[in-house]
């Protein structure tokens, strides 16, 4: 996502890329966008996990906060 910002002093934000990585621009002065996400969508295990959940949460299999504390004092988990 690209965007271009003017703050009320007139400082203009840029947002581009560069290497296939995100950067911003405020005053002249250039800073990378870190994003931990891209991390965890690029490694194959935890993409994996992550489409697991969502397809247990899709057919209902899901648990509360207050059944999963019971089934951790039960020693179940």
């Amino acid at each position: 996502m690209q965007f271009s910002l003017k703050a009320p002093d007139g400082t203009v934000i840029e947002s581009y890329h560069k290497d296939r990585k995100a950067f911003i621009q405020i005053a002249g002065m250039e800073y990378e966008i870190y994003n931990p996400v891209d991390e965890f969508d690029a490694d194959p295990e935890i993409r994996k996990m992550i489409e697991e959940s969502e397809e247990d949460i899709k057919h209902g299999r899901v648990y509360s906060t207050e059944e999963m504390i019971e089934a951790i004092k039960r020693g179940e988990l």
